[in-house]
Parts: C-alpha cells; structure tokens; sequence
C-alpha cells in the first residue's frame, strides 16, 4: 500500500513528486495483480494488454535523487528535518521499484537476493508474470536508453552524497539495498569479458575504461561499509549463488572481496568474521567449518601471500588460545588452523608451531653432557634433574621460562590437540617436536608432591596419548624411541 502525498514531509517538493508517481505505479501494479489474480491464468495476455506500457520508473530514480540534494541542502543551512517513517517507506518502496524493473531483469541467474526472497510468494508470482510472460516477451521491459551501469552509478552516487539526516536516502540505500548495489557494480566491473565475436551481456560493462571507474565506485562503497555489512552482504550473495547456481567467476570474485574483509582489519579481521560466520551456530558443521577455513587461509588475488598470512594466522593462533574465546569461535579458528598444517605446513610451523612451544623448547635445556650416543650415532636423551624442573615454580633466579609461559604453552595444546580430531601433520608440526620435553614434564609432575595438579598431568598425558593415536604406526613407534 503506498504512503498519501499527503501524509510525507511537505518541506521536500521531491519526496512529495515522489509520493505522487509511486502511488501511480504501484496502482497500476494493484490493478494488474488484481486481474491477474480474478483470471486465475497467467497465460492471459489480454488482461496485460489493457495495462499501460510504460511506467515512470526513470522518474522515481530522479525525484531520489533531488531529495538527496534537497537534504544535503537543508542540512548545510541548518534546516534539515528528519524523514519520518512515512517518508523512509516512500522511499525504500521507489528503490524497489527501480530495483525489480531496472536491475534485476539485467541480472544472470543465481546474482543477488532474488525476486521470491523480497515478497510474499504470491506476490512474487504475479511479479514474475507482469515482467516475464510465458511467451518470452516481457510487458515492461527495462529502459532501452539507459545501460545497467548508469542506472548502478546513480544509485551508488546517492550512497557518496550520504548526509547526517537520518534516514535519508543514502542511508535506506545502504540498510537495505546494499547487496544489490554491490552485486551489481561486481557483475559490471568484474566479469570477464567474452571472446571476440561473441555478444557482449547486459550486465558486463566493455568499455576498459569505464570498468576501471566502476572498480571505483566499488571501492568507495566497499571501503566505507562496516565489516559486519559487508560479510553479511558477500556471505547473502554467496549463498544465493550457490543456491541460484551463478556464474563461478562470481562466487570466486564474492569469496576474493570476502577475504579481503578479513585482512583489511590487522587486529580483530579474523574476530569479525568469525563472530559472524560461526558464533551464530550451536554446533557448526564440518562443511561449515571447512568453507570458513576456506575463505580465511584465502588470499585476496594481487595480495602477497605471505604477507596476508601473517596478518591472519596469528589472529587465528590467539582466538585459538585465548581462554576467553567464545567456543564456537574458538571451534572454528582450531579448524583453520589445522587446514593451515595440511595445506601450508611452513607457515604452521613459522607462525604456529614455533611459537607455542618456544617456552617449552627453552625450559627444556638439554646439555652435551646430558646426551649420550649408542655405536650406531642414535642419540638418547637423559632426564632432566629436579633442581631445573623447579622452574615451574619459579624457585629460580635465573629462570629459561616462567611458569606463565609454560602454563600458556599447555593451555595452548589442550585447545588446539584436544579440541576435535587433529590431523598427522597437526600433531607433527606441533607436538612431536617436543614430545620428549611434555613427558619429563609429565613425568615430574606425578612425582612431584610439593605441587600436585591433577589438572596439568591430565592435559599432559591426554596430548601425548592424541599425538600417538594419531601417529602412523612408525612414526609413533620413532617418537617413543626418543624418550
């Protein structure tokens, strides 16, 4: 139902110009769902025959548009009023108007929220009838004169031109229309190009020079879109297009910008995403999980892969370890990490591996002389005396790890080796290096009756246990020799 002219602010000539042709277009929708609705056949062409053939949707684009400027205007001489929400409705019903008969149409399969999530099923049938008849012919067809791509950068200059009225039109744009606004500036700036000779798609903008500034465009509103809208945008996009089977060069280049929004943030990129992604779930599945890896050990194509990694993977080390991670979050981040060991096994061990436990590796000083060899060169570690294992408690002056540093290390292992089922190259990269060092650990601990922790034995034998039930036999058997 439209808003009377009446009832909108009448400070704004434009927001009542566009009360007036809103309430003309959506009476002429009313009365074509209506006949459409009584005839029971959408096969009918002479109920639509008798609708009028154009509508003034163009002009509901241009009365946005002044009002932007009508509120930019009122708002430099100090004058602004705030849109009520009659005038927000009028708004946000003009831009859905625009939408389904200017953009929508001139999208592939599978791109954007498509038309049955936006209305009422019944309401979506009937749209889908007026604007794509059984015949092929359509009875209004998006305007000829005027490209995708001019319809796409009024709309995103209406975002640039935001002003600090409350809800005006850049604001309903980007609260509701942000996924549309962004799937269409990556179908023209970002798809490739047919071959020569082929026809060119509607959606596809040809000009190199004109993608270039529509790329533009794209990182203006990418850049000033909080990170929450854009992995709620992307990840809507993503969804539609694997339900809408898209094209693949679009959910690869949705799960490249996706990427990106975790780099972008150095300290929490990772937190926000997985706040989003995983927090929400009671149990994530393991192809959840899998896809979330998958999107966060990605680099953004045209980022040196090192250098994105070392952004994220300590993020995803800390979200790992911390004790005040939300479960879920941290269920995931174990995840990733262990994707990050069978897939990228130097950056585990530089970025992972090494730095969890360092402390360990540095309690455990083993000297020469603490080290015997056999006539066939094997090594065999000796046992460490008591007085150097009394560093735990921090009894000495001169200590090679605090206690908190092991304490950190342990807490480390229980939540990455323990929470799930780790892989062979997981415990390998991480464990096995210093498996040697947990056993004496474990081993003074259940002797040591000055400090007893139930706790700390437990965590140390259930590691070493994982680690060699999840050995292959030889390896298992090897890492046991070393003791």
């Amino acid at each position: 139902m439209s808003v009377p002219k009446e009832q909108v602010t009448q400070e704004y000539a434009s927001l009542v110009q566009l009360a007036t042709d809103l309430d003309y277009v959506l009476g002429t929708l009313k009365t074509a769902t209506q006949q459409l609705s009584q005839s029971g056949v959408t096969r009918d062409i002479s109920v639509l025959a008798q609708l009028p053939k154009t509508l003034p949707i163009l002009n509901l684009l241009e009365q946005l548009e002044a009002l932007q400027t009508e509120l930019l205007v009122a708002q430099e001489r100090n004058q602004a009023t705030v849109l009520g929400l009659r005038d927000r409705k009028v708004v946000a019903q003009a831009i859905d108007i625009v939408l389904l008969f200017e953009v929508l149409p001139r999208r592939p399969r599978g791109v954007g929220v498509e038309l049955s999530k936006r209305l009422t099923s019944h309401a979506s049938s009937v749209m889908t009838s007026l604007m794509r008849l059984p015949n092929g012919r359509r009875n209004w067809e998006p305007s000829p004169q005027t490209m995708l791509s001019q319809i796409i950068e009024r709309l995103a200059a209406i975002v640039d031109r935001g002003s600090q009225v409350e809800g005006d039109v850049a604001a309903v744009l980007i609260g509701k229309y942000h996924s549309d606004i962004i799937a269409s500036l990556l179908l023209l700036a970002y798809a490739p190009l047919p071959p020569a000779g082929v026809d060119v798609p509607a959606y596809v903008e040809a000009d190199t020079e004109k993608r270039t500034q529509l790329r533009r465009v794209f990182t203006r509103i990418f850049d000033s879109s909080s990170p929450y809208l854009l992995l709620e945008t992307l990840t809507s996009l993503l969804n539609a297009a694997t339900r809408g089977r898209a094209p693949r060069w679009f959910v690869t280049v949705c799960g490249r910008f996706l990427a990106r929004v975790v780099s972008k943030y150095e300290d929490n990129g990772v937190r926000i995403c997985l706040d989003f992604l995983a927090a929400r779930d009671d149990a994530p599945s393991a192809e959840k999980l899998d896809r979330i890896a998958g999107l966060l050990l990605a680099p953004p194509s045209q980022t040196d892969a090192d250098s994105y990694w070392l952004r994220v993977v300590p993020q995803l080390r800390r979200l790992a370890c911390a004790d005040d991670t939300q479960e879920r979050v941290r269920q995931a981040a174990v995840f990733s990490l262990r994707r990050l060991a069978d897939t990228q096994i130097r950056v585990f061990e530089q970025q992972i591996a090494l730095p969890v436990v360092e402390p360990l590796r540095r309690w455990f000083v083993t000297r020469l002389s603490d080290r015997t060899s056999d006539d066939n060169g094997l090594t065999e570690t000796k046992g460490l005396s008591r007085p150097r294992i009394e560093v735990l408690g921090e009894t000495l002056t001169q200590t090679v790890a605090t206690a908190s540093e092991l304490g950190a290390t342990l807490d480390a292992l229980r939540h990455m080796v323990l929470g799930g089922v780790p892989s062979v190259q997981f415990v390998s990269a991480l464990v096995v290096p210093v498996f040697v060092p947990l056993f004496h650990w474990l081993a003074f601990a259940s002797v040591d009756d000055a400090q007893p922790n139930d706790q700390t034995q437990d965590t140390l034998r259930d590691v070493l246990i994982t680690t060699l039930s999840e050995l292959p036999a030889t390896a298992a058997t090897a890492t046991i020799l070393e003791l």
